[in-house]
């Protein structure tokens, strides 16, 4: 944004302006940011004391206030809201409409939707200038100070990856985003403390649907597709299916498909001709969340040959099942940035055909509520019945159940006994390889910090 009048700002949020109508160049809700010069401070609300956080912002430059009360102790000018981090939202989402040649694209699901995220902008940033949240920005205020870069540049595509931890969150971030083409990964049990079950899962991803532009896209894993659910908000939208395994009604498909501890390789089809593609990151979920960004870029009109890049120079994702050669036939797999039943069942799928000793580390799936106990048990018997590992080493209130159903277990209460098994177990074969799985709030990653 250049040169905004408060009085214009008040007015897009319903805010009341106390001072001077001055213009400002910037709106900014960081203090350590260099555009806080010149800026409109917004004060999101924390853990710090308020006036000394605008003390901070108007030493850095700031030249007025947006705040939920009048702090008598600045002279500058300030506006005034019931709620600042919904005005943050309204500034975003005004930038949004006044950037009406750039492409927006959202995307939500269970799993996958950082993956989606990463492989997809590898491979817009082939064909234009792309904006994307960073790291795990993809609540409102994640999503909100992403748009606020449209202030500063013009980007020909904007690539949201949407959270969901309660019912109401997809629905008021795609109010936000009015994205034209929406994404949907996969549909499975998470977020059970907000979402409560299955339907209500099924009813709020599908609202990334629901403020999609006239005509727009809608990019659906047919594997996946409540079209029940979610007819209301895909009348009058283009809907694009996706899938590995159910090609009939696909017009993106692979061959040859080849996965190993390096990657997954495959012949890419596609109406435009086909590519040999060889994909760094791990997994067959990968190649699936792969064939959703293929589709998105090919509606995007972006050319085989910028979508054959983009796949090829894609690199692992920390904390996803990242690769971690310890030594030559000794490997840990860090799994460790979050785990619900759907992720670690694919994680399992990989490990399982994996060379050498196979053990799996796992911590507790957090947010399963009421079905904690079922969905622990339920992986210890599918571990039992289905998949050739060799061991399971747990820690957590309720992964013991995954130790013990499997058959193959060691349930341990203390982090430094479960150290100390896994440094055994590396030492005395001489292949190896361990999947560290766990929820975000058990920091499982502090193992590989330790070996």
């Amino acid at each position: 944004m250049k040169y905004f009048d408060l009085l214009t700002i008040s007015y897009i949020i319903n805010g009341k302006l106390y001072g001077k109508n001055i213009y400002i160049n910037n709106i900014c809700i960081d203090t350590r940011s260099k555009n806080i010069i010149n800026s409109l401070f917004i004060v999101i609300k924390g853990n710090y004391k308020i006036d000394f956080l605008c003390f901070n912002a108007i030493k850095n430059g700031a030249l007025a206030l947006l705040l939920e009360n009048y702090l008598y102790i600045y002279k500058i000018p300030q506006i005034i809201v019931n709620n600042t981090k919904v005005a943050l939202a309204k500034i975003s989402r005004w930038l949004r409409k006044k950037n009406f040649n750039t492409k927006f694209i959202s995307v939500t699901g269970s799993t996958g939707k950082t993956s989606v995220k990463e492989i997809s902008v590898n491979i817009l940033k082939q064909s234009g200038k792309t904006l994307y949240n960073i790291y795990n920005f993809n609540n409102d205020i994640g999503i909100s100070m992403t748009l606020l870069n449209l202030q500063y540049f013009k980007y020909k595509y904007v690539f949201l990856e949407l959270g969901c931890d309660k019912i109401g969150d997809i629905n008021y971030l795609s109010k936000i985003v009015l994205p034209d083409i929406s994404c949907l990964t996969n549909i499975s049990i998470s977020h059970l403390n907000g979402l409560k079950n299955i339907i209500n899962i099924i009813l709020e991803k599908g609202k990334i649907f629901k403020y999609l532009s006239n005509y727009g896209y809608a990019l659906i894993n047919i594997d996946y597709y409540y079209y029940s659910y979610w007819k209301k908000y895909l009348f009058n939208k283009n809907v694009v299916l996706f899938s590995l395994w159910n090609c009939l009604y696909t017009k993106v498909f692979i061959t040859n498909l080849n996965i190993n501890i390096h990657g997954s390789s495959f012949i890419l089809h596609t109406d435009f001709g086909k590519k040999n593609i060889f994909l760094k990151l791990l997994g067959i979920h990968n190649v699936i969340n792969s064939l959703l960004s293929v589709n998105l870029s090919l509606l995007l009109g972006i050319s085989l040959k910028d979508i054959e890049i983009g796949l090829n120079s894609c690199l692992p994702i920390k904390g996803r099942l990242y690769p971690i050669f310890l030594k030559k036939n000794k490997i840990i797999l860090n799994d460790s940035y979050n785990c619900n039943p759907r992720s670690l069942y694919y994680s399992l799928i990989f490990l399982e055909k994996c060379l050498g000793y196979k053990v799996l580390v796992i911590s507790d799936m957090s947010e399963l509520n009421y079905m904690s106990i079922y969905y622990h048990k339920y992986i210890g018997i599918l571990i039992k019945r289905f998949f050739n590992i060799n061991k399971v080493l747990s820690i957590g209130k309720f992964s013991y159940l995954i130790s013990k159903y499997s058959l193959i277990g060691e349930h341990y209460k203390n982090f430094n006994d479960l150290l100390f098994r896994i440094k055994y177990l590396f030492n005395i074969y001489d292949e190896i390889i361990f999947l560290i799985k766990g929820s975000r709030i058990f920091n499982m990653d502090k193992i590989i910090n330790l070996m």
